[in-house]
């Protein structure tokens, strides 16, 4: 069958899909992944075939872009109406903030359906063209749903993070005091490219015909989506192994990573990584061997570093954790992943006190379940103090609970079907829910 991933155009949105597209390709089907142009060099650099869309010349921006001041305005009143409690309000705002800027970038606000929409209608003249039978879309790039449905493809949503977009649909529908404040904003940036193709906005539109869910069960935010469960293998871009790491080390060797996100979109400007300082002092006063996968950003305010301490720009993590006792990271998906998948126990940047702009959005319900599970702390990122991150260190390396809480993530993960094992799943769905 002919197999259409599409994704929001960077990296760590095309990395965790890889393993699945290749399970597939290696299958016998044939794979395209659909994104703006300037992920082609990413996607042919994987052994995949890109197909570009919309505006070359446009470079989207994600998080970066700009709020409507109207529609910052409702979505505050839409805010208080919803009455979410202190454990919803950061999902809320993980969604708002963070993805809903990225679903702007293909499906503009305000535009009217008789007005062109590059990275929508070069998607759905495509998929008429190549007649794909199965389309899997990232949350972030819900037009594909609307190419899907106009081809008469089978679709399902591809969520490596928590289903934010499912989450907040079924809060707001739930909510008459939203739901009169006008339509959902999901719903209202997507109405006016169904309505230009001819699809009708419905539920299977919104949430896909089913959902392919990247995280154990105790991660998952609770929707009415339709799961299927994948075990998420993050692809990491290779390089030669160092030949300081064909050594076991020999004291306890602690990763520091902190994202390619984090990267990509904060500057040293931005002050996002003021907490690394006191993270440094800590480790500097522990025997440990510590790698910090760090560039030169994100260096800048550290002056000289600690003697047991080795910064390199970068080292994908499935070379580097294998000999790693402890992992500290910001709360991304890849990086909990890696270090689950490795059996590491984790300590992850979060803090109670911090707005969800002064950390990274996620880290907050990595850091719950890793804590729930056993396998790992949380660091204060909002008041860092060195003496309590050196403590907390010293408890991941030294108590034999946390590689035991790791391991029992390992097996969580491990239970759910690997990329390979979805591949019949995904056979026998497709031909139950294409249309033609």
């Amino acid at each position: 069958m002919r197999v259409l991933f599409v994704v929001w155009p960077g990296d760590t949105h095309l990395f965790p899909v890889t393993p699945l597209a290749w399970a597939l390709q290696s299958a016998g089907h044939e794979v395209r992944i659909g994104t703006h142009h300037a992920l082609a060099e990413s996607i042919t650099s994987i052994g995949l075939t890109p197909i570009g869309l919309g505006d070359k010349d446009v470079l989207p921006m994600g998080p970066g872009k700009p709020y409507p001041e109207a529609e910052w305005e409702r979505l505050e009143r839409v805010t208080t109406a919803l009455e979410l409690g202190p454990d919803e309000r950061d999902t809320w705002d993980i969604f708002t903030h963070y993805l809903l800027p990225g679903v702007w970038d293909f499906l503009p606000l305000g535009l009217g359906d008789d007005q062109p929409q590059p990275g929508v209608d070069d998607l759905v003249e495509f998929a008429r063209d190549w007649q794909p039978d199965l389309v899997l879309w990232d949350p972030l790039y819900p037009a594909a749903a609307v190419a899907a449905a106009a081809c008469g493809a089978a679709h399902a949503r591809l969520s490596p993070w928590q289903d934010y977009c499912g989450w907040t649909l079924d809060r707001y529908n739930a909510s008459a005091a939203a739901l009169e404040l006008g339509e959902h904003p999901l719903v209202a940036a997507l109405r006016p490219a169904a309505a230009r193709h001819g699809v009708e906005v419905n539920d299977e539109l919104l949430y896909g015909q089913w959902t392919i869910d990247g995280l154990p069960p105790g991660f998952r935010l609770t929707t009415t989506a339709r799961g299927v469960p994948l075990r998420l293998m993050q692809y990491a871009a290779p390089t030669a192994v160092p030949e300081w790491l064909r050594k076991p080390p020999d004291r306890p060797r602690v990763a520091v990573s902190l994202g390619l996100s984090q990267r990509t979109f904060m500057s040293e400007e931005d002050d996002g990584w003021s907490y690394l300082p006191a993270v440094m002092q800590a480790l500097s006063e522990l025997d440990v061997e510590v790698i910090a996968t760090l560039n030169a950003v994100q260096l800048a305010g550290l002056g000289k570093l600690p003697a047991n301490v080795r910064a390199v720009d970068y080292v994908p993590l499935n070379q580097l954790l294998p000999s790693c006792s402890a992992l500290i990271h910001h709360g991304g998906p890849g990086s909990f992943t890696a270090g689950a998948a490795h059996q590491v126990p984790q300590l992850v940047m979060d803090s109670a006190d911090a707005s969800i702009a002064e950390k990274f959005p996620t880290c907050s319900a990595t850091a719950r379940y890793v804590i729930e599970q056993g396998a790992g702390l949380s660091l204060d990122l909002k008041k860092p103090s060195a003496d309590s991150i050196r403590e907390r260190i010293s408890r991941v390396l030294e108590e034999p609970s946390f590689r035991a809480g790791a391991a029992r993530v390992y097996n969580d993960l491990q239970a759910m079907p690997s990329p390979v094992d979805l591949v019949p799943t995904l056979e026998r769905l497709t031909v139950e829910h294409r249309s033609r």
